[in-house]
């Protein structure tokens, strides 16, 4: 059975984002008053378990929070789909392909029913004219994130590299 497709709504209860605030990095250091107006440009959709929220090939569309639940990245390689990744609540996901404007190079599967805060391309773009300030202090926590996830991956690739020495 295929699920049903997710309806998106804005983010009425910015307080149910509270308990989660802690684990959203490129949230921090933005003052509570900044961060009550970034949460006006997101949305909420809740997904079910095996829908896909982001396609590999496809266009990125958001940005993604777990709000609740669990997510898999899924890579597919000659007709065989491996989960690569699980994120969990709090955990981030879809900036990159977003902010590159390439197509996505994974999709993103509900491993459980899941509840996702999103931020799309056009209200990302609507926040940068509207408050430069906030979408600036964003791009720079996004951009640390993505370093991390650099130079983690960089790190496990190094692992997995015969050594220069033998």
């Amino acid at each position: 059975m295929i699920p049903p497709k997710p309806q998106f709504e804005a983010l009425a209860d910015p307080e149910s984002v509270l308990p989660i605030l802690e684990k959203i990095s490129f949230l921090g250091g933005i003052t509570d008053e900044k961060r009550a107006l970034i949460f006006q440009y997101f949305q909420v959709a809740h997904f079910a378990k095996g829908a896909y929220i982001a396609k590999e090939g496809e266009e990125p569309s958001h940005l993604y929070i777990i709000q609740e639940g669990q997510v898999e990245l899924q890579i597919t390689d000659r007709s065989v789909t491996v989960s690569k990744r699980s994120f969990h609540v709090g955990d981030c996901f879809g900036e990159a392909a977003m902010l590159s404007l390439i197509n996505n190079t994974a999709s993103f599967v509900a491993a459980e029913d899941c509840t996702l805060i999103m931020l799309s391309r056009r209200n990302l773009n609507k926040l940068r004219s509207e408050a430069p300030d906030i979408f600036c202090q964003l791009m720079v926590n996004l951009a640390r994130d993505l370093a991390r996830k650099l130079q983690y991956t960089d790190m496990l690739l190094l692992k997995k590299q015969p050594s220069l020495s033998s």
